[in-house]
């Protein structure tokens, strides 16, 4: 069974995510973008984190591209999560807009603060590291270019 195999399953994409996809011209993580019927969403908060982190106009440029495809959600609150205590205090945001967004999978990069709970549901919400979703579509992509 995919990591994605229902229609219309909802991703929300941590910073690092946008900002790597963003970062260079044919980034691999990029290709999260052709996930089919795939939904894909982020909040006002990370990407104040990413608009941080990006610096060059062909950057700037590439990420306003791959932006048309994903919805920006913000919420006026932010549900007390206890199972997520150990998280800085930075991350705890983008896990509760994740879950009041009701995503199906955080797609998060961040080893050092999202890893331990990878492949962990968290409120409904699986941790997911883009390097599952990557070798997902290398197996749906067999005819990539790119020979991923």
């Amino acid at each position: 069974m995919s990591l994605v195999s229902r229609p219309g399953e909802t991703l929300f994409l941590d910073a690092n995510v946008l900002v790597s996809a963003a970062w260079k011209q044919d980034a691999e993580i990029a290709l999260i973008w052709q996930m089919k019927d795939a939904r894909l969403i982020t909040s006002g908060y990370v990407m104040g984190e990413v608009q941080r982190n990006l610096h060059q106009v062909s950057q700037i440029e590439r990420l306003r591209a791959l932006m048309r495809s994903v919805r920006i959600v913000s919420f006026d609150y932010a549900p007390d999560l206890p199972e997520a205590a150990e998280l800085p205090e930075k991350d705890r945001p983008v896990l509760s807009a994740a879950v009041q967004s009701q995503a199906d999978h955080l797609v998060s990069g961040d080893k050092k603060h999202f890893g331990p709970w990878c492949g962990k549901r968290i409120r409904g919400v699986r941790i997911t590291a883009p390097t599952e979703l990557l070798a997902l579509l290398r197996q749906a992509l067999p005819e990539d270019p790119r020979g991923l």
